[in-house]
This record gives structure tokens, sequence and C-alpha cells, in this order.
């Protein structure tokens, strides 16, 4: 009679403030560590003991009731809120799963297909197990018409993922914000009924009670990476595993031992040698850490395994004890270790509890959550995902397997290369882009720079032999003075217009029609309509080897451009005519007095300097 009195619990929630969550009947619990009731509200729906209720953000828990949800707000200041609907189809829930990063609850209805809502309960979209691409069937490709989602979803945080089955052992990928369908997974071939577990890391775990299976497949393309053989699985409860942060996947058999899979398959067998009359009925937990998980392993009076075909059955007498450890997978180290029977008071836990049924399961959840015998610091829910998401980031492959040095100066040797031909595009971009390349062949320029080369040699030349003679006369240093400006006219032009770089941008002023005063000397220039151009320097004695000559040099320099390769001879007899002075005329010279003063021209004393296409003083 005492017995009958006794409540059942749903399946528990610990969260990250450390309570437990649970349901019985028409009441929504919260727990503390010690069994203690914090709180409770009454619920106007029974709820489903085969589900634990799932935390939805904002200080809200969604529980399953009945054939629909409610949304329960934790009380604030005190005061306790009424439960309100939060999805009602009116058709039977498979199951639910939230994702607090989108603020999203997806739902699975028996017979109707996949339902996203935002928590506004506004609904984003639906996706049905049936879908073409293109023309081509992707999924339900047995029996298409009959093809039904029976599997509630599970999430993979760290790949925005969602993961459901059908009836048809088929596994579907799907993403979390629309009905994008990522990858399907035909697992028929071994068996139709199987738990999927997201392992948050990289990897999604396929559990196979009845094969034994453990399967891991890659949770971006859905190829399966590795299958392992444990030992006999409950098909009820315990075939379920949990994954530590260090991307440890535990499950618990029937043999008594908790089998641990690392993230390539590395099997950890926890305890090494375990007794023959002991079992694991109910899936590990993991610890606040992340790093270990606690197991319970129950010791029975006797125990029978009978194995047919694939699949053992196991049949087992009444238990004696309970064992309650803490392990972390990895290093195969058990931390804590206790035992306890039916009649053992030494659990600890509250009065509250004593109207409840306290099985394997409910005693685990209030021992992980009350971190019996953990040494190691909690960390909240997102701590730990980011941990275990960190395993599922590509590993960085080292594609040279050469000499880590002959590497280095090759690629220092191809950076040098890629340099020297990004200056000679450059180089080349810029030399055909000369002026005295445009409409002229490259040959005229080459012969155009070996004589100009070949002229200033002959200036240099001409100029050493004026300078060894002994004769120092006037006539000889005009003579000078005319090469030496001619030398600086010749090097100019290789360095800018028949240089093999780019052309000097001379702006200057030489096309003046007023006529231009220098302060101690006067020049005049004039242009008329046939393009030819008359520069008239006046100076006195002295200065006409400086300024006019070379205001002179720079319209004779400015003309020969212009002129281009046509007048290269010419260029070779007025080098001739000047080393005589014929381009040199005095105020004592040829002309007369007479002859300036009929051209406009003074001459007392000065030098003048003229130059002209055709030049003719008209009476």
């Amino acid at each position: 009679m005492e017995n009958k009195s006794l409540r059942v619990l749903s399946k528990t929630l610990i969260a990250d403030d450390g309570r437990v969550y649970a349901c019985s009947d028409n009441d929504f619990f919260s727990f503390e560590s010690n069994g203690s009731i914090a709180w409770s509200v009454h619920m106007d729906f029974k709820c489903n003991t085969g589900f634990s209720p799932v935390y939805s953000g904002f200080n809200q828990m969604l529980v399953l009731t009945e054939n629909r949800i409610l949304r329960i707000d934790f009380p604030r200041n005190g005061t306790k809120s009424e439960p309100e609907t939060f999805f009602d189809p009116g058709e039977t829930i498979l199951g639910f799963a939230v994702s607090i990063s989108s603020s999203s609850v997806y739902i699975t209805v028996k017979d109707h297909g996949l339902y996203a809502y935002n928590m506004l309960r506004q609904q984003l979209w639906i996706a049905e197990p049936k879908t073409e691409r293109f023309g081509y069937r992707l999924g339900c490709r047995k029996d298409y018409e009959n093809c039904k989602f029976d599997s509630g979803p599970v999430i993979d945080s760290c790949e925005a993922s969602i993961y459901i089955s059908n009836n048809e052992g088929e596994l579907y990928s799907l993403s979390l914000r629309g009905t994008y369908y990522q990858w399907i997974q035909d697992l028929s071939v071994i068996d139709r009924f199987f738990t999927v577990t997201p392992g948050n890391n990289g990897l999604v775990y396929v559990v196979f009670p009845t094969k034994s299976l453990v399967l891991a497949l890659d949770s971006f393309s859905g190829n399966i990476l590795w299958q392992k053989t444990v030992g006999p699985l409950s098909e009820s409860s315990g075939s379920l595993p949990v994954i530590d942060t260090n991307s440890w996947v535990s499950i618990g058999s029937l043999d008594g031992t908790l089998y641990s899979f690392s993230r390539i398959g590395e099997l950890h067998k926890i305890p090494e040698n375990v007794e023959a009359d002991s079992m694991i009925q109910v899936e590990p937990l993991l610890d606040c850490s992340g790093n270990a998980v606690y197991v319970s392993q129950t010791k029975l009076e006797g125990k029978t395994d009978l194995v047919i075909g694939d699949s053992t059955f196991v049949s087992a007498k009444k238990p004696e004890t309970a064992v309650f450890s803490l392990v972390v997978p990895e290093t195969r180290s058990i931390h804590w270790s206790h035992s306890y029977s039916d009649q053992s008071r030494s659990l600890l836990l509250d009065e509250d509890l004593q109207h409840f049924v306290l099985d394997e399961r409910i005693v685990l959840a209030f021992i992980a959550a009350s971190n019996s015998g953990n040494p190691f610091r909690c960390r909240s829910k997102h701590d730990k995902l980011s941990s275990s998401c960190s395993f599922a980031e590509p590993e960085h492959l080292d594609i040279y397997i050469g000499n880590e040095r002959t590497i280095i100066w090759f690629l220092l040797f191809e950076f040098v290369i890629i340099v020297l031909f990004a200056a000679l595009v450059r180089f080349c971009f810029m030399f055909w882009k000369k002026q005295k390349l445009q409409g002229r062949p490259f040959s005229a320029f080459l012969d155009k720079r070996r004589l100009l080369h070949r002229k200033r040699r002959e200036i240099d030349r001409t100029i050493t032999r004026l300078q060894n003679e002994s004769t120092a006369d006037e006539l000889s240093v005009d003579k000078i003075n005319d090469l030496v400006q001619e030398r600086e006219n010749v090097k100019r032009k290789l360095s800018s217009t028949y240089s093999l770089g780019r052309d000097i941008d001379a702006s200057k002023s030489k096309d003046h029609v007023l006529p231009l005063y220098g302060g101690g000397s006067r020049s005049l220039s004039f242009r008329n309509r046939e393009n030819e151009s008359i520069t008239i320097f006046q100076t006195h004695r002295h200065e006409s080897s400086s300024s006019s000559e070379e205001s002179y040099r720079d319209q004779h320099y400015d003309d020969d451009d212009d002129d281009g390769v046509a007048d290269d001879e010419n260029d070779e007899g007025d080098l001739k005519r000047k080393q005589n002075g014929k381009f040199l005329a005095h105020s004592e010279g040829s002309f007369s007095d007479d002859d300036y003063e009929s051209c406009g021209i003074a001459s007392s004393r000065r030098s003048t300097y003229l130059k002209k296409r055709s030049l003719s003083c008209r009476d």
C-alpha cells in the first residue's frame, strides 16, 4: 500500500544552476542537488515521463504533456506563473528539441513531419521525409507512399544541424535555418531501429541496440568513419551514449562494462576486469566539468546470457547493490566510487524524495548534480560546448614532406622571381608608352640611341683635342663652350626621350608669344603659323656663352625631338658646322651693323644667336 502512493518521476534534466528538473503526473518540480524541492508548478495536463524537460533560455522550460508542449516560467520574486501552451497540434508528438542559439523549437509530429517554431510561437517551416531535387528522389526510396519521420529531432549545436530518422532506416541531416537536406544516409542495411546522438565534435554517433553496434558518422558528409562492437545493450534504456569535452563517447553495456571510444575509434573498457553478475542499465551522465562521467553499475544475484543470431538476450535475477562511480574515459581512471543497497541510508538525500520512486536513474541524477567526489571545476554548458566544438575544426595537413629548410629557400626563390617578373612587366609597360615609339619601328629608336652615343663620344674627343691645343684664343673657348652645351643636349636626350625608361614630363613653356626678360639679358621668342620659330637673345659679350647659349640649346633640343629620326644626318652635319662656329655670330663678324639694323637687331658689342628653319630678312 505504501509503494502505491509513490510517484514516478520523468527523465531528469541537470541545469547549469545545479538543480534537477523533472515532472510527475500533473506537477513540474525543481529539486536542489540534495533532493529537496525548490519550487513546483501544477499543470492541467499529465506529463510524459519518457521525455525530460528542455531548457529554452530566458528562464523557461518546455515540457511535453500528453500531446502538447507547455512553457513554464521560473518564479520571479517568489511569484509563480501558470504554464501556457506553446504548441498543440492535436496529434502525437514524437519528440522535440530546442536550439538556444537560433531561439527555435523543432517538433516532430507523427504522420505529419518536422515543424520549426520560434520562441514567439510563429511557424518558420515544415520538413517532410519525402523530397526531390532536380527530379531525383532523395529520401524514402523503398516505400515512398508510407514513408514518415518516426523519431524526435536532435540538434548538433556545432554544425547547426538537425538529425532525424524515418521508418525506413534513413538518417537525415537538415540545416537549422531551413528545409535544406545536407545529406541522407541509408542505415537500413544494418537495422531500422537505432538511436542518434550528436557529438558536437564533428561526428554524429548512431547506436544499434539489437546489433550491439556503434557507428561514427562525419557530421558534414554523413560518411561512416568507423564502427565498433560493444557488449549487449538495453533496448528500453541505456542505449544513449554520453560524449565528454575530450571527445570520448561512452556507453554502458549489460555486461557491466563502460565502453569508451575516442574520436578516432580507440577503445577503453572501464573497468578492465568486471564481475560476471553485473550490468549497466541506465545511460551515464556527464559531470559539471565535462571531463568525467557518472556511471551506475548494478550487481545482481545472478545473470544468464543467451545469444540468438546477432542478438544477445540477458536475463537477470534480483539486484543486490548499486555501485556509482566517477570515471574519466580518456585516462580510464576512477576518481570516486560508492555502493548502495536498498536498505542503505547513507545516500543523504532529502526527505522530499521519499514520495518518489528512487531507481538507479533518479539516484544517479542527484549524485551527478551534487558533484559527489568530483575534483574538477564546474563549467557552464556554453564553455563545455565550446571545448567540444574545437574538435570539429578540420585538421591542418602538412602537404610538404621534404626538408623544411629547402622548402623555405625554394619559397624565397619563387618570391624573388615573382618580384623580378613584376618589375620587368612594369618596365615594359612604361617603355612601350614612350612617345618616340608610337607609330615608329623599334629599330629606328635603337639607331637613334646609337647615333646619340656616337655623337657624344665624338664631342668628348673634340673637346679633349681642343683643350690639349696650345693656343687658347677666344674662338677656341667659344667652340669648347658650344661643344659642352651640345654634349649636355645629347645627354638630356639619352636620359629622357631616348632612354630605356619612361618619358620625362617636360612641361616647360617654350612657345611664348610675348618677349621674355630675365634681368641682365633679354630674349625674344616668336612662332608663326607655319610652326617656324625664331629666338633672339641680346646680352653683353661676357654673358653670351652662358644664358643666351643655353636658351638656344633648349630650343634646338626641343626642335630636334620633333624632327625624329629623319634628321639624324642633319644632326651630324650640324655638329660639324657648330664645331666650326657656323652658328656663332659676333658683332664684329660677317654681318655689318647695317645688316643687323635692317633686321631690327642692335650690334654694339653684342652676341646674337639665331635659329630658324628658313630665315630670311626681308627688305
